[in-house]
């Protein structure tokens, strides 16, 4: 059986990893770029406010091992890893008024059904749900947001996650060493659903996520959903191809009784 909790944050990080493309706008405040431009990511389970607008369509994997147990529950013996795939499509323009993002995501990434013959499991694409997010870009390198992740859901998703609603703000600053020129991307919001301290939370809590650019091609990240604490490092290995890949740690406070567990995306932008 899978865990819900679990299953819809890789969701949200297979997501939100695709606006590394959109950072860019903010980013070449800071860290110097040659075009064409590839970024690394800015963050690793929560949402930051800049976001893809039209021209900017995106594709994206998430993959992560999974606990024995969590949340006092057994995870089924025959999954030993969960992913999830995002299409994301970009609308409008940020710069001048509003973009919009719209990701079409599925949570039964790896038909794991068939992988193990556990036939509680899903196959391919067999659940999953809508988001979409509003978000303006503003002066000096900043930008806000609002937005819902699950909403519409289908399969196994529709009754094991619910659907969350956000609001944040993201912004560049750059850092002078006197050596060399970093760039710090912050992002911090307040949202309700997967973003609560614990599950079954009707409140809103507040989530934010820091990633250090050494270069615009490496970033680590420090990201916390409200709920857990993910830690990785990003990487944009080819020059001039927005292809993103990052790795990393995901529950390293090993909350509801879960081990910390390993999880990296690849994402790639298609640019028109």
């Amino acid at each position: 059986m899978k865990v819900q909790v679990i299953a819809a944050s890789i969701a949200v990080s297979a997501m939100t990893l695709m606006s590394g493309a959109a950072l860019a706008q903010g980013a070449a405040i800071s860290v110097p770029q040659t075009p064409p431009n590839s970024y690394a990511g800015a963050s690793f389970g929560s949402p930051i406010a800049f976001g893809a607008d039209w021209g900017a369509i995106g594709l994206g994997v998430y993959g992560q091992t999974l606990p024995d147990e969590f949340n006092g529950q057994q995870v089924s013996d025959d999954e030993d890893f969960d992913g999830s795939a995002a299409l994301v499509v970009g609308l409008g323009d940020a710069d001048r008024y509003a973009g919009l993002e719209v990701a079409v995501v599925t949570t039964s990434l790896t038909g794991s059904g068939d992988l193990t013959g556990n036939a509680d499991s899903d196959d391919f694409a067999e659940s999953g749900g809508l988001s979409f997010k509003l978000h303006t870009n503003l002066p000096g390198g900043a930008a806000v947001s609002a937005g819902v992740i699950g909403t519409s859901r289908w399969g196994e998703a529709e009754d094991q996650n619910q659907s969350s609603v956000f609001a944040n703000a993201s912004k560049v600053f750059a850092i002078d060493t006197g050596s060399r020129r970093l760039a710090l991307v912050a992002t911090v919001g307040l949202g309700d659903g997967l973003f609560t301290n614990s599950i079954g939370d009707d409140g809103v809590n507040a989530f934010g996520t820091l990633a250090l650019y050494f270069t615009r091609n490496f970033s680590v990240i420090v990201d916390h959903t409200g709920r857990f604490t993910n830690v990785a490092a990003s990487l944009a290995p080819i020059r001039g191809q927005p292809l993103v890949l990052t790795l990393g740690a995901v529950n390293v406070g090993e909350r509801f009784g879960s081990d910390a567990q390993f999880g990296g995306t690849l994402a790639y932008t298609f640019t028109f």
